[in-house]
């Protein structure tokens, strides 16, 4: 569940810092705005989980969490583009309703089935069967 649980993280820490930059209006408010979402995504338990999967295969699946939570913040925006009267502006509102909805697709795609994979091969106690030591049997002890 490594790609799963990677995923809705970047999600969730991409949807706080995507949401603290809407408040930012000038330079001012960008600076506090730049503080604040800093320390906010690079602290507490998103760096613990950062640094316990660094090196692991589904680390990708934060990054790619953080581009959908950008996508989707973004997502009322072209909804109003696509109600314009404007040409230009209603065509641009469907491409980018379009890029949402593919980079969604294709991030489930992506880390959706080695995350059943990994469900799938997990024993009914609990424990990872390719990282048991004894083989693959039962411990009786």
């Amino acid at each position: 569940m490594d790609y799963l649980g990677l995923l809705c993280l970047g999600t969730f820490v991409g949807a706080i810092a995507t949401r603290g930059l809407e408040f930012a209006t000038g330079l001012e408010t960008w600076q506090q705005m730049l503080t604040v979402i800093f320390s906010a995504t690079f602290t507490g338990a998103a760096v613990a989980f950062i640094d316990r999967f660094r090196s692991a295969r589904a680390f990708g699946a934060y990054s790619v969490g953080l581009l959908v939570a950008l996508l989707w913040a973004y997502a009322g925006t072209a909804l109003q583009n696509v109600t314009s009267e404007d040409e230009t502006r209603r065509l641009l509102g469907w491409l980018q309703i379009a890029g949402v909805s593919t980079v969604t697709l294709l991030a489930a795609a992506l880390f959706m089935p080695p995350a059943f994979k990994e469900l799938w091969n997990t024993d009914r106690k609990g424990n990872d069967a390719k990282s048991r030591e004894d083989g693959g049997r039962e411990n009786d002890a």
